[in-house]
């Protein structure tokens, strides 16, 4: 009998969540909208930019032109998938500017989309870039 009454609780609990998490749209521990003026989407962002641009085989830096999208997710830290417009700037990888605006020539700037996926664990002092994936 008891056994049958922590059953029956279980599913109703169970029914009760899954209600509860389409009522406010999202699922639980799913990917929601973030702030792109949050500090942690600006750290995540600024972090992915410089390792996009190592990892690529241009002799200039590029830079965000334009944020599309920007999600979390809280997955023992927290992971954020960032879509963005890039674009080339004048400024040299191997060179010392500190500010590098992008071309206004679109000719020159050659923007393209990127999408970024970055798992941040601040409390660990660990930031990785998962995913820096383009479209030229």
């Amino acid at each position: 009998m008891i056994g049958e009454r922590y059953k029956m609780w279980k599913v109703a609990l169970t029914v009760l969540a899954a209600v509860l998490a389409v009522g406010y749209g999202a699922m639980v521990g799913g990917f929601r909208d973030a702030d792109i003026n949050d500090e942690g989407v600006q750290n995540a962002l600024h972090f992915a930019v410089v390792q996009h641009n190592r990892g690529t085989n241009s002799m200039y830096l590029s830079q965000v032109a334009e944020v599309i999208k920007v999600q979390s997710q809280v997955v023992a830290g927290i992971k954020y998938v960032i879509t963005v417009k890039m674009a080339r700037t004048p400024c040299r990888k191997d060179g010392v500017e500190e500010v590098c605006k992008i071309y206004t020539d679109q000719a020159m700037a050659q923007p393209y989309q990127c999408t970024f996926e970055v798992w941040s664990r601040p409390w660990l002092n660990s930031i990785q870039l998962l995913k820096n994936e383009c479209k030229h």
